[in-house]
């Protein structure tokens, strides 16, 4: 028996914006008006501006600043020097106000060319919850003042933690012979570099694809797949587990999953066609309502696709997606579901 099911798909589009940013810098003069002498016989006298001698030495950045260092880390930040004097300069002496500050990565004294730059590292250590400040001087031969670089910096409680998007996996009704995906995006939650230094899957026909040896920073995420081909018709149990750097174990996820007989129906889904010149329509599958989905057919010339090897009496959801000639995908189309028939 094959069941039939109609959707329509959205066209396949990308839309471009462009934005320009003017900006508009307004000169303000300023006026001193002259004063009358309160008194005959008193001149006014004009006080000429000071003029500020033009820097030598270009600092960049003016200030440095580290935020939420972990305790017991260290981050450093690199300062450049740039000698903008007609002739050379020399750098004599660098030196820092707190110890919590450390200078280096440059040899003094050091001799800077007209228009050349010499660079040194800043590295804080945290060590307890807090803040820091501290003034770094930087002492050349151009005057006895030395030029002075503001530095702050904060420690937080160091954390490392590994989180995944999903507690626990279910694969719900996969048909025998057929399979099953998921997706699992692990992403480090915590404050410090983590290693993963391996990634495992236990349980009769579970599978695992993707990295399972990473480093990953603050924020950073990485994407597994798991797949579920059952051999029998039974309720099956596994284990998702991650491994740090070290051999212990950082996460565990449960799997769960269902073997169901194999129906000999099919879906056949048929859709309108889009007006617009398409490359091909991509179609999804879910075995929930609303998703998520996963891709399971190729890039399809016409508006039809035949689903086999199904669960008898299952309920199945699909979308589809169009390609333009620059393989980018539509928006999903709206939601369709067939209930594949038992026996």
């Amino acid at each position: 028996m094959v069941g039939g099911r109609f959707c329509k798909c959205l066209n396949s589009r990308t839309l471009f914006s462009a934005f320009l940013f003017l900006s508009i810098f307004s000169l303000l003069t300023i006026h001193t008006k002259g004063m009358r002498a309160a008194t005959s016989g008193a001149a006014a006298t004009a006080t000429a501006p000071v003029a500020t001698p033009p820097a030598l030495m270009e600092v960049t950045p003016e200030e440095v600043t580290f935020v939420n260092v972990p305790a017991g880390d260290t981050y450093t930040q690199t300062v450049r020097l740039k000698n903008l004097a007609e002739g050379t300069l020399q750098i004599k002496r660098i030196t820092t106000s707190s110890k919590d500050f450390r200078i280096a990565g440059i040899l003094l004294p050091v001799v800077v060319a007209h228009g050349t730059s010499e660079s040194f590292t800043i590295a804080f250590r945290g060590k307890a919850e807090g803040t820091a400040e501290g003034q770094i001087s930087i002492l050349t031969s151009s005057n006895d003042a030395p030029l002075v670089l503001q530095v702050k910096a904060s420690t937080a409680r160091s954390q490392s933690e590994l989180t995944a998007s999903d507690a626990g996996i279910d694969f719900g009704d996969v048909a025998v012979g057929n399979s099953g995906k998921k997706e699992v995006l692990l992403t480090n939650s915590g404050n410090r570099d983590l290693r993963i230094g391996g990634i495992s899957v236990s349980g009769r026909n579970f599978s695992l694809s993707g990295a399972t040896a990473v480093n990953l920073s603050p924020g950073q995420n990485v994407s597994l797949e798991v797949d579920f081909s059952p051999k029998s018709a039974r309720r099956q149990t596994g284990t998702l587990t991650v491994a740090s750097g070290d051999g212990g174990s950082l996460l565990t996820i449960p799997l769960t999953a269902t073997g169901a007989p194999s129906s000999q129906s099919a879906v056949k889904l048929n859709w309108e066609e889009s007006p617009a010149s398409v490359a091909g329509y991509v179609v999804y599958r879910s075995a929930e309502s609303a998703g998520p989905y996963v891709r399971i057919s190729p890039a399809v010339p016409s508006a039809e696709y035949v689903d086999t090897g199904l669960a008898a009496g299952h309920t199945y959801y699909y979308v589809v997606t169009s390609l333009d000639a620059d393989q980018v995908e539509s928006e999903y189309s709206p939601q369709i579901s067939a209930t594949v028939p038992v026996g």
